[in-house]
């Protein structure tokens, strides 16, 4: 109680000392931004008006302890500090070579400078050259180092490296869609980047839009670049300079940040980031901030920047007004939609070129907390709906921060308010039905993350901030209905340890951290402090145990809010399953916990959205329709979320449709065609190498629905062909509708289903734009795997025959082997025609679906992991250590699966008389041993499986070392985890469907 009180006091100390900063900064403002050395460097190379002194004309450094700072900043190295990105460095190390440069010129004797400066040449090079650009997105990156690295050519100085031209090329494309008139017409956000455009536009004709201050857009190195370039000697720009320098009774050695002055960002983050734990301004600290907001709304006709008078932003407007709101004051919203609406999403900017993620946040955040929401829903429906693409695509880029924590925080926060509102949510979830389980899926994949990646400290990065992000995040996520059904146990521990973390390093709240993007990353030790104040101050719940639907409300049921009981058990059945297999029997138990919830709303989407191609012949439940969301999930979590989690549905959609062509090609192609596979044969080869041949078959329909790369699985439907859905949930489909058993279906329905199955594998919009290489690679394994199923219906076919003829023989004569037909035993493959090695490693692999679905998800994984136009041609595994050996594990854990499927299925496959490896002769003349020894035969299979695995464990180190650590690596190893577990469930129990 004693800290909680401390920690009140602390932040109402703090709210007091940003409101006595607004009434002595008044005119000029305020700001805690970190040093920049960028700007700094900019500022220390201009130089006063020219003045007659005698016969001599003279200027002098006007900055001189800009540059001192500069100097006092070097690295043994010769470079600059990269603050956290190695852009940071680029842009530091280049403006203070430039910045010596032009001292040199003036005091050319000078051997430090000079020693200086080239160490700060080699460093330069060395950063460039180390440096991905594909790797980082800040502000104006491309334009910025260009125009450095052609200022310092200009000098004399030339550096080249490996991404230059490419560079080059890139900030030549963007210049062109920006002539000088543009940039003299309207004030616009290039104007804090002005320095970049040295060269290109005529520094007279942007003083027009300096702001009140004196500064181009508060940007000291814009403003130095202006004060050195234009004709005339502007006194306003030097007074603003003067005054950044000077900031804090200049304190600060002569540094100056990358933006001066910020006051509006800083309390419209600090204002709201208190009130929601409960701690508000007081009355005169109240009427100072609202005066100053209130003010600048009037001055911008209702919309806010980053200080008075700075160009408006969405996230500024957003969140000042949220920050009257919580001082009691409601400002029209009216100017945020007009001015910065989208058609998808709000914009930061209008003619903004990349969405930022947080931005949307804020809106979201400030219109649900408005009293008049409701009038505001299509606006809420937009920014839910582009939150959920990007996170379900794991598309989110956020451009103003560089910790994921840090958006996460946000969303966690906006959705705790959108489900806290339940007609609005309901009204969302209704405009766009995929947000109710897309959404869901989002917040429980978020919040296993947070989890996960705790240290054991308490902390998260061992960073006060940072872990403050974190249990703000999961004290939003407790709120949440669905989550209420969980035990909280972990969650709650989980805070308490951030918490304590967090108060054994009070001293470090005020030591902002490099993550904040501007041109260069900065820190603020305000916002810092206020993040760490309010995850103390989160109030942790004492109810730790699951709350029953009845306790939450029946009502959210059945907005489907919450998961029905019956299923959320029928999960935990599921994952106490996975939890006895190897891969997952050291799990967190509130890890299986998280998942099971994830996957019954993965469920609930498979079964809104039934993939219809196969009329359904199986007998009994589908046990794998909880297996396969639950099975994806756990191990993608397993593998960091190496992959999105539209991935991750799309690979359950082709898992069960994968399940469906077995129970198909062995229940109706197999049982009914048993006299004239060579037909079906020659059918399938004619659908791959006939492009006429499907074309009467149904067509699937694509449509999109916000999606960043093109589609949603939700959205991608197929014809019902053969069979009809009630979403029951033991099968997806209802098992009274199956058909298929009865009449012989013709070769034409067969081309019409598996024309249907063709289409919806190859035609999937991440196929198509895949290289030709691999969608031609995924036809071929694709016709492969269906002629196995038939070559394998042969194998059975000829298995039965042998089996009927044998069975005759040994109930006449009583003989050894008659106990095998009476007990259900396996039966033996007299004469197969090839080796069990060929036919694990072939026909049987080939059956699993194993190969074929690897080339799918790889794919996948390229639609979403491609950044670039030369990663999307080549592929994803593009050279031939990579291919070979990605397929050479593809292969041996094929056959991996293979038997630890006939492992598990001994019983069904005697009782379907469908041939299991151990059927083949290998596995029989043992010598001495007539008599066949179940447990003997297992352990034989179990030992050749183990030597696959031994296999799969070779590849795959290999490949890793090839690729080196990433998503890619990750992404595979989660697709070998989870066609293991599948072979592992099935040593555990059978959950094959019987087809015969």
């Amino acid at each position: 109680m004693e800290v909680s009180s401390s920690c009140h006091k602390q932040a109402r100390a703090l709210l007091a000392e940003l409101a006595a900063k607004c009434n002595l900064g008044s005119r000029k403002g305020f700001g805690s931004m970190s040093s920049s050395l960028y700007d700094t460097a900019w500022l220390s190379m201009v130089q006063s008006p020219k003045t007659e002194s005698g016969n001599d004309v003279a200027s002098t450094w006007l900055f001189p302890e800009c540059f001192d700072f500069v100097l006092a900043q070097q690295l043994p190295s010769g470079a600059w500090e990269s603050y956290a990105t190695p852009v940071d460095g680029i842009l530091n190390t280049a403006a203070a070579l430039l910045s010596l440069i032009q001292h040199l010129k003036v005091q050319p004797d000078s051997h430090d400078w000079r020693l200086r400066s080239q160490k700060a040449q080699v460093a330069l090079k060395k950063l460039l050259n180390e440096w991905d650009m594909h790797s980082t997105d800040q502000v104006g990156q491309e334009i910025l180092i260009i125009s450095l690295l052609s200022l310092l050519e200009n000098e004399g100085v030339s550096i080249e490296f490996s991404q230059l031209s490419a560079l080059r090329a890139v900030r030549d494309a963007k210049l062109t869609k920006i002539p000088p008139s543009t940039i003299y017409k309207i004030k616009s956000t290039l104007y804090h980047s002005l320095e970049a455009f040295i060269g290109h536009i005529n520094f007279d004709n942007v003083s027009q839009w300096r702001e009140g201050n004196g500064s181009l857009m508060n940007s000291p190195a814009a403003t130095a670049a202006y004060l050195m370039n234009a004709s005339t000697w502007d006194d306003q720009a030097e007074c603003y300079l003067r005054d950044v320098v000077n900031r804090d009774s200049g304190v600060h050695g002569g540094s100056v940040p990358c933006a001066w002055p910020t006051t509006i960002f800083e309390i419209s983050w600090v204002i709201p980031t208190l009130a929601a734990v409960g701690v508000s301004a007081d009355p005169s600290d109240t009427s100072v901030f609202s005066k100053l907001l209130q003010d600048a709304l009037e001055q911008q006709k209702g919309l806010l920047g980053f200080a008075p008078g700075v160009l408006p932003d969405v996230d500024d407007t957003s969140k000042g007004l949220e920050a009257l709101h919580y001082l009691g004051y409601n400002s029209s919203a009216e100017a945020v939609i007009r001015i910065f609406e989208g058609e998808e999403h709000f914009l930061t900017y209008p003619g903004e070129r990349n969405p930022s993620f947080s931005a949307n946040c804020n809106v979201l955040i400030f219109l649900l907390g408005r009293d008049d929401r409701t009038q505001y829903v299509p606006q809420i429906t937009k920014a839910v709906r582009f939150l959920a693409s990007q996170a379900f695509n794991k598309n989110v880029k956020e451009k103003w921060h560089r910790n994921e924590l840090y958006w996460m925080m946000l969303i966690a926060r906006a959705f705790e308010l959108l489900y806290c509102n339940e007609e609005i949510a309901q009204a969302v979830f209704e405009a766009s039905a995929s947000l109710k389980w897309q959404v869901p899926m989002i917040l429980l994949q978020v919040l296993m993350r947070i989890l996960n990646t705790q240290q054991k400290n308490g902390s998260w990065d061992g960073i006060c901030e940072i872990t403050s992000y974190s249990i703000l995040a999961l004290s939003s996520l407790l709120k949440l209905p669905f989550v209420r059904q969980l035990d909280k146990g972990k969650i709650i521990s989980s805070i308490t340890l951030g918490k304590s973390f967090l108060l054994s390093y009070r001293d470090e709240w005020t030591k902002g951290q490099y993550m904040w993007i501007e041109k260069v990353t900065y820190s603020s030790s305000i916002l810092s402090e206020a993040y760490c104040l309010a995850a103390s101050l989160v109030q942790v719940p004492f109810l730790v145990e699951p709350e029953t639907v009845s306790t939450i409300g029946t009502s959210l049921e059945s907005k489907g809010f919450l998961v029905p009981e019956k299923i959320l058990m029928s999960m935990h059945k599921t994952g106490s399953l996975m939890s006895l297999t190897l891969l997952f029997r050291d799990t967190e138990l509130s890890t299986f916990r998280i998942a099971e919830m994830q996957a019954c709303f993965a469920l609930q989407a498979l079964q809104q959205h039934p993939t219809n191609i196969f009329p359904r012949t199986a007998k009994g439940k589908d046990k794998y329709v909880f297996i396969i969301p639950l099975a994806l999930i756990l191990c993608a979590a397993a593998h960091g979320s190496s992959v999105s989690l539209s991935v991750l549905y799309e690979m359950m959609v082709l898992s069960i449709l994968n399940f469906h062509a077995d129970e198909y090609m062995e229940g109706i192609i197999e049982r009914h065609f048993e006299a004239d596979l060579d037909s079906v044969r020659r059918l399938v080869r004619q659908l791959f190498t006939d492009p006429h041949t499907d074309s009467r078959s149904g067509v699937a329909n694509r449509k999109t629905n916000g999606s960043t790369n093109g589609h949603n699985r939700a959205d991608y439907d197929v014809k019902n062909v053969g069979s009809s859905s009630n979403g029951h949930v033991d099968g997806l489909v209802n098992p009274s509708q199956h058909n298929g058993l009865g009449n012989r279906p013709s070769l034409d329905d067969v081309r019409v289903v598996l024309s249907q199955f063709k289409r919806q594998i190859l035609e999937h919009p991440a196929v198509l734009s895949s290289p030709a290489r691999l969608q031609a690679r995924l036809a071929f394994d694709l016709q492969t795997f269906l002629l196995a199923h038939i070559m394998q219906a042969e194998d059975n076919c000829r298995l039965r025959a042998q089996s009927r003829s044998h069975e005759s023989e040994s109930v006449r004569n009583e003989g050894n082997d008659a106990h095998r037909f009476k007990e259900n035993l396996p039966l033996q493959y007299h004469n197969p025609s090839r080796s069990f090695y060929s036919w694990v490693r072939g026909t049987s692999a080939d059956h699993t679906s194993c190969p074929f679905s690897f080339v799918f998800f790889e794919c996948l994984v390229l639609d979403s992991l491609s950044s670039t136009e030369q990663t999307r041609t080549a592929g994803t595994l593009v050279s031939s250590r990579t291919t070979y050996l990605a397929e050479d594990a593809c292969r041996h854990l094929a056959s991996l699966c293979r038997m630890y499927n006939d492992y598990g299925s001994l019983a069904r496959d005697a009782e379907e008389r469908s041939l299991n490896s151990v059927g083949f002769p290998e596995f029989w003349d043992r010598a001495g041993k007539a008599a066949f020894v179940s447990d003997d035969v297992k352990s034989e299979l179990l030992w050749v499986a183990k030597y696959e695995r031994r296999g799969l464990d070779t590849a795959m180190t290999l490949l890793e070392r090839e690729l080196g650590p990433g998503d890619l690596i990750n992404a595979l190893r989660m697709f070998v985890d989870v066609t293991d577990l599948y072979g592992q469930i099935y040593v555990l129990k059978d959950v094959g469907t019987r087809t015969q």
